[in-house]
């Protein structure tokens, strides 16, 4: 848990920085100095989307936070009392995942408003998190049986409905994030050979997976009877106003959510990962192996497909010991 204060009394740290002449932050100059920021990480640091969408989302907050409590908005003025105020709040309402990116947001753009100048002192190293362990989490996950709830609930008689149910099939057969969903394009289909290209929104390698009979009636019955007529070749597209590609991840997020509302699916988390949770599941306790369980996901570290063992309960109940018997 956090302490009373997310920083902790340091000597901050008076290493070179790169000199600039902005050093206020005003509510008309947030989005500027918040872009800066994200291209040093995509380009510098080489953060893909998918990890700069908590940068870009905390940053913002942040730096509006700053632009409100700021004496006259200005940066050299930035003191710890000021961060907590920020940090403090949300520690309370959100979760230890949220809090981490939380953390690293700020601390990144301390790092990086040091650097440039705009902050005599580098704060960064005074904001504490809580401390998280590895493989201490349990998935949120809902059974194969919620999951034909779900598909079987969204109304396929409109182009929304096909296009809508469509994504919903590609993130549970696959266990897609959203981000590759987005991503997807018409030409990623093989159709003659049964496959599908899939850009890992993490790693950036390609992954070629077997077009099931399912989602290629999909794809087809989306494409042909749902798609607004568009020259662009992503995949799935707005049909409110200009048909043009989704661009946020959030899209795909919002339909998922609508998906369980309509099935009256009851769930902690209500959002795509939840689908990749429930075959990452379905997969282990049918007994899958670990590594093609990890190579469908897209994991980086064998590791990270550890916390999916956790909820094969037959499985744990073969393999856990007697408690002996203690005589009294």
């Amino acid at each position: 848990m956090f302490q009373r204060s997310v920083t902790r009394p340091a000597v901050p740290s008076h290493s070179a920085a790169i000199v600039t002449s902005q050093t206020a932050v005003g509510e008309d100059s947030v989005t500027a100095l918040l872009e800066e920021y994200l291209t040093f990480l995509q380009h510098h640091r080489g953060l893909r989307e998918s990890t700069l969408y908590f940068h870009r989302r905390w940053g913002d907050a942040f730096l509006h936070h700053l632009a409100v409590h700021l004496p006259n908005h200005d940066l050299a003025r930035l003191t710890i009392p000021v961060i907590d105020d920020f940090v403090l709040p949300l520690a309370r309402t959100v979760g230890r995942g949220t809090q981490s990116q939380v953390i690293q947001a700020v601390r990144g753009l301390l790092r990086h408003l040091h650097r440039t100048g705009r902050v005599p002192d580098d704060w960064s190293c005074c904001v504490q998190g809580p401390r998280r362990y590895r493989l201490a989490s349990i998935p949120t996950t809902i059974s194969a049986e919620d999951v034909r709830r779900l598909l079987t609930g969204i109304d396929r008689r409109s182009a929304t409905g096909r296009r809508n149910y469509a994504i919903v099939l590609l993130l549970a057969v696959y266990g897609l994030r959203a981000r590759e969903v987005v991503d997807l394009r018409v030409d990623d289909i093989d159709w003659r050979a049964g496959i599908l290209r899939v850009q890992r929104s993490k790693t950036g390698r390609p992954l070629v997976l077997p077009l099931t009979a399912a989602v290629g009636r999909a794809l087809v019955a989306y494409l042909r009877r749902g798609r607004p007529r568009t020259d662009a070749r992503a995949m799935f597209v707005r049909h409110h106003g200009r048909p043009v590609p989704f661009r946020k991840s959030t899209t795909v997020y919002n339909i998922v959510r609508r998906a369980f509302d309509r099935a009256g699916i009851r769930s902690a988390h209500r959002g795509p990962h939840v689908l990749r949770h429930a075959l990452a599941t379905h997969l282990v306790q049918r007994a899958f192996p670990l590594k093609i369980v990890s190579d469908l996901l897209g994991h980086q570290h064998p590791d990270s497909t550890l916390p999916y063992s956790k909820l094969a309960i037959e499985d744990l109940r073969e393999v856990a010991l007697e408690v002996p018997e203690m005589d009294r």
